[in-house]
């Protein structure tokens, strides 16, 4: 009979160790889904070089405070993962924040491909940027 609760102890150990590794891999799974790694950081570099020397890019300085630039990957909805498409750059204004992506499959060139939703918009800057 002594045996009972000690066992009843370890299946409930046992699952939710199970439980808790099972979501610890899948939210480090979909974390380097949108994460760049170390091989990403040196093509996302260049592709920022590529956005800030744009004719696209120098329009939208000109007519908005550019507040921060910030680098990103989304692998999660690209059909092929090694595709560049899957890179993104982010340039975010006082009106809102622009997606600049490669323009073809050798990134020969960068082009605006979308905007979305900016913070500064409705909130100041986090740090004491000149205006």
């Amino acid at each position: 009979m002594r045996k009972k609760p000690k066992l009843l102890i370890f299946i409930i150990l046992f699952c939710m160790s199970l439980i808790i590794n099972v979501y610890l891999g899948i939210n480090s799974y979909i974390k380097s889904t949108y994460t760049p790694n170390i091989d990403d950081q040196d093509f996302l570099a260049e592709m920022t070089k590529m956005v800030l020397d744009s004719k696209q890019y120098k329009e939208i300085s000109s007519k908005e405070q550019v507040y921060a630039i910030k680098q990103g990957v989304n692998r999660f909805n690209v059909v092929d993962p090694s595709s560049v498409f899957h890179y993104e750059i982010y340039v975010k204004t006082n009106k809102q924040s622009y997606i600049f992506s490669c323009k073809d499959e050798v990134c020969s060139d960068v082009e605006n491909s979308g905007t979305m939703y900016s913070r500064y918009s409705d909130e100041e800057p986090i740090l004491p940027l000149d205006n």
